[in-house]
């Protein structure tokens, strides 16, 4: 009887420790199913996070390109060749200075100072303006020396700060026959675009920055994401009363959305489909080394057609959207 117990005992340990491993390795299941759930709703969350960021990113930085060109696409809907006739024939010369800008106004436009050399040569539809924004940059003299090889005369649009950060590249642009205008201080909508007086105020800071870095003091400029849709009538009268020259362009090389080769095929296409518009070409190229990796493309193309490239200066009457 004594073993007949022992036996038992024996046994119930053995069912109880059975039973304790069961339930035991049954939460263990039921933790790690439920840990797989919830991390994998963590990530569907992230996930949606991200997409919704990237989504916000998108909407809030490509589009500003997309929509001075859709703004310009839907003004030029009804004739190509009539839109850049009126485009080249905007008046651009200004009345005297009588600003409104918290900073002092410079002094008058002065054309011996803003055009490097041989602006006054003949300007029709093989003419071509490369303009490049956004500089100047690290790889600017790359650039130049490219253009150098080829001949070819651009003009430079640059940001304030970039011309206090690259002085050198600045002033090797100006000694080496190209034009340099203006481009903001913040390139950001919402500041520059603000007032008319935000408008004034950051092209007169960008303007005395570029006079003390290279000696130039031009008149020239561009707005951020070219002046359509956000410079109004008030605006544009106020740049032009302080004699200001806006520019704009009549081929987008897309080369900020491409960021390859392919913008010198969207150049090419664009420049084919205006074959018979009657006034220079002005090409909206960025100071990106994307852009200078395919400009030599670009350039060969441009050269076997036969077009001049060309400084834009100051007795010359813009083109704008």
């Amino acid at each position: 009887m004594g073993k007949l117990k022992q036996r038992r005992q024996v046994k119930g340990v053995i069912a109880l420790a059975v039973t304790i491993v069961v339930l035991f390795t049954a939460v263990l299941v039921t933790n790690y199913f439920k840990a797989n759930a919830a991390e994998e709703t963590t990530n569907h969350k992230n996930n949606e996070n991200i997409k919704k960021a990237v989504a916000a990113n998108y909407l809030n930085e490509k589009p500003e390109k997309e929509l001075h060109r859709k703004h310009q696409e839907k003004a030029m809907a009804s004739s190509r060749e009539s839109t850049d006739t009126t485009s080249s024939d905007i008046a651009a010369t200004p009345p005297a200075s009588n600003a409104t800008a918290s900073q002092t106004t410079p002094t008058e436009p002065n054309a011996n100072q803003t055009q490097p050399d041989g602006a006054q040569s003949a300007i029709n539809n093989k003419t071509v303006f490369l303009t490049f924004d956004d500089g100047p940059a690290s790889f600017s003299g790359e650039i130049v020396t490219l253009l150098e090889q080829y001949n070819a005369k651009a003009t430079f649009f640059m940001i304030d700060g970039n011309i206090r950060r690259y002085p050198e590249a600045v002033k090797l642009m100006v000694d080496s026959g190209h034009a340099v205008g203006l481009h903001s201080v913040s390139h950001n909508k919402n500041a520059f675009y603000a007032s008319a007086n935000s408008v004034l105020g950051e092209l007169n800071q960008n303007r005395n920055t570029l006079l003390e870095i290279s000696g130039i003091d031009s008149h020239l400029m561009r707005t951020p994401y070219g002046s359509a849709p956000y410079m109004t009538d008030e605006y544009k009268a106020a740049v032009a009363a302080n004699g200001y020259l806006m520019w704009d362009w009549n081929i987008d090389s897309k080369d900020w959305y491409y960021k390859d080769e392919r913008y010198v095929n969207s150049v090419i296409e664009q420049m084919n489909a205006k074959a018979n518009h009657s006034g220079p070409f002005v090409i909206l190229l960025h100071e990106r080394k994307e852009t200078l990796a395919h400009l030599p493309k670009l350039l060969d193309y441009l050269k076997q057609q036969g077009f001049e490239l060309k400084a834009i200066d100051s007795s010359m009457v813009p083109v704008q959207f």
